[in-house]
């Protein structure tokens, strides 16, 4: 286990890492860059980004009588960007999320909005370019879920949960762009957890996005994203989906997606239920 004040001694060394690397380059700097170096991950469930998903979901082996929410408010915003003569860019970097999930009881019938569940995720990143076809990301990030009120009351919670999902990460994400394809993978310790947790986090993905009939603001997209963790025996969450993506790369597009998603519930402190389910979602990068 690591204490608050080696994670505080570990962000500043961190910094002061990457702000004598800069240094010693022959670089410019960037302040407050609109773009990211390391690519949006349109699939993985743990991104920051804000935006919407509507699903039906199975649970408990059947198809529930419910639609289920997931609505965002998020970002990824860079603090400074160095480059140098080789245009090889670095850059550093926080991201904050909201998570907030929302169940709809009979959704033909009676359509009662009960809020499930709230995460949150804060964090420091620092991203670089390897050459044209390789990005990589190392962060450090909080996240914590928290029930809502409505689920607490409607099931006559009494009493304080353990919440095995408030902990710490640090991770190391490898980003490649082969034309049309990016590959991705990620690799995740958790070195802190309110309640004993195994450290250890995989992920792997896939996006594959191309212009329509030659329109640089208009993509087909399509995907998956995998991600396991020890804790749950390495149980895969599975995400995929395909849609388009509208606008110029770097004016932050929307996505529009019809999405499936099967595994442990990505988010909530009930981390061990095991669910399907199928949507449509709207997401974007308000910066």
């Amino acid at each position: 286990m690591i204490n608050i004040n080696s994670k505080v001694l570990f962000v500043w060394l961190l910094l002061i890492s990457v702000s004598a690397k800069a240094g010693d380059l022959d670089s410019k700097a960037l302040w407050l860059p609109k773009s990211n170096v390391f690519p949006s991950l349109l699939f993985d469930t743990q991104e920051a980004r804000t935006g919407g998903s509507l699903y039906g979901f199975r649970a408990n082996d059947r198809w529930q009588n419910r639609g289920f929410g997931n609505f965002s408010v998020g970002f990824r915003r860079n603090i400074i960007r160095w480059h140098d003569q080789t245009a090889k860019q670095r850059e550093l970097g926080f991201e904050l999320a909201v998570n907030t999930q929302f169940i709809f009881e009979k959704p033909f019938e009676l359509f009662q909005v009960n809020l499930f569940s709230v995460d949150f995720k804060v964090g420091l990143h620092y991203q670089w370019q390897l050459n044209n076809n390789i990005r990589l990301r190392a962060r450090i990030y909080h996240v914590s879920s928290h029930l809502g009120d409505d689920f607490i009351y409607r099931y006559f919670i009494t009493h304080f949960l353990d919440n095995p999902r408030i902990f710490e990460v640090i991770d190391l994400s490898a980003a490649y762009q082969l034309n049309h394809l990016l590959f991705y993978a990620n690799l995740g310790l958790i070195p802190h957890s309110a309640y004993e947790r195994k450290p250890l986090i995989v992920q792997a993905g896939t996006q594959w996005e191309s212009a329509v009939k030659g329109k640089n603001w208009l993509k087909w997209l399509a995907g998956f994203d995998v991600r396991a963790e020890q804790e749950s025996a390495f149980h895969p969450g599975l995400h995929l989906g395909a849609g388009l993506r509208l606008g110029m790369p770097d004016a932050m597009p929307f996505t529009v997606m019809i999405d499936y998603y099967a595994g442990y519930i990505p988010h909530s402190l009930f981390d061990r239920a095991n669910i399907q389910w199928v949507g449509a979602s709207l997401l974007f990068h308000p910066f």
